[in-house]
């Protein structure tokens, strides 16, 4: 059957004029084209054949055509009303309120439905019989009407509950839509605002390090102050990316591994190894360094020891492995602090049931901690 633009019903069943009664789909519906012709003919030639297959045997024989001319009409003028039908059931809407009202509408809707197929088919009927040279007659007009009529209110009927299921389909169709569109917003809000909550905490501590270190080299702190201010233009310039590039989440990583080396000066070694080929690959956000940062406040808490990053591809997934050699797991269980927290929550979001956030101690001392997530080509 052919569709048309449904908007929302409203409850006394006008038509709420969403953004499912808009838009280029939507006016193509309004306007049924070439393809829905072509659809009417296919229906009209496959009834009609039906129709000639079931009737070769009547007595006496009969032309061919004719079963066909029968068929032909009845569709083309069925689907010639279809549209109108559309319209009717989008101002009354089978689901609208007040029901009489619905009801009174297509109780007439269906008799107008009749009397305008019977009419048509007859006129049709008679403009072919009189173009093979023949007359069509229809009968008796009270009893032929009778019953068309009986046939035409189950096809409106039909018709009805076909256009109602298609709108609400298309209603919930997009519903569903909007709800993934918000859930989508929604979670890439909450990852905007998990990643900016990093930068606060960096810089909290950050400016303590520095505090700490002007007492004892204020070469050293000024210098920090510079790594400071070029990690911080980095950060505004990718302010609103939650995922970068890994280069640039290294080169953030190395300024921050370089402030750091100046705030324990001659005490911290840092080493990192990454694969070739993946600078290009697609990572969150600042997601190393407050694991680093973790690593340094808890693991080298003097700031006194060797700390490495590895990063490496393994088949579709790309690891981080940040090792040190300091103190080692806690016996207590391990709680997860601001920065452990939200990174933890940052792959949730991003890769749900498809991340590992790993720790483990490593020998002879010291602790790994294993990040593993999905990247494309």
């Amino acid at each position: 059957m052919a569709a048309t633009n449904l908007g929302i019903p409203t409850p006394d069943g006008a038509e709420d004029s969403g953004p499912i009664a808009s838009g280029p789909i939507a006016s193509r519906w309004r306007r049924p084209g070439p393809l829905y012709v072509v659809f009417a003919l296919l229906f009209g030639a496959y009834t009609g054949l039906n129709q000639a297959i079931g009737l070769r045997f009547a007595r006496p024989p009969f032309a061919l055509w004719k079963p066909f001319v029968w068929e032909f009409s009845s569709v083309l003028v069925i689907f010639a009303m279809l549209p109108f039908i559309v319209r009717l059931e989008r101002r009354f809407a089978l689901d609208g309120r007040p029901r009489g009202r619905i009801v009174a509408a297509h109780i007439g809707g269906a008799v107008a439905f009749s009397i305008i197929h019977v009419t048509g088919i007859v006129v049709i009927r008679k403009l072919a019989y009189a173009f093979a040279g023949e007359s069509y007659d229809f009968g008796n007009v009270f009893v032929g009407g009778l019953y068309e009529l009986q046939k035409d209110i189950i096809t409106y009927l039909v018709i009805l509950i076909i256009i109602f299921a298609v709108r609400e389909f298309r209603v919930r169709r997009a519903g569903e839509l909007r709800a993934a569109e918000l859930a989508g917003e929604l979670a890439a809000a909450r990852l905007r605002h998990l990643t900016a909550q990093i930068e606060p905490h960096f810089l909290f501590n950050s400016l303590n390090a520095i505090s700490n270190r002007m007492r004892e080299d204020v070469d050293a702190a000024d210098r920090m102050i510079s790594h400071l201010g070029d990690l911080l233009r980095a950060a505004y310039d990718t302010d609103d990316e939650v995922i970068v590039p890994l280069g640039r989440e290294l080169e953030w990583l190395l300024g921050y591994a370089a402030m750091m080396s100046e705030r324990f000066r001659g005490q911290l070694t840092f080493e990192l190894d990454v694969e070739p080929g993946l600078e290009a690959v697609g990572v969150p956000r600042l997601l190393l360094q407050p694991i680093v940062e973790n690593a340094l406040k808890h693991g080298l808490a003097d700031g006194h020891g060797w700390l490495s990053v590895d990063v490496r591809r393994v088949d579709a997934h790309l690891r981080y492995t940040i090792s040190d050699d300091g103190v080692g797991l806690p016996e207590l269980p391990l709680t997860h602090g601001t920065g452990l927290s939200n990174v933890l929550r940052r792959l949730q979001l991003l890769f749900p049931n498809d991340h590992e956030l790993g720790f483990a101690a490593r020998l002879p001392r010291g602790t790994v901690v294993t990040i593993s997530f999905p990247v494309s080509e």
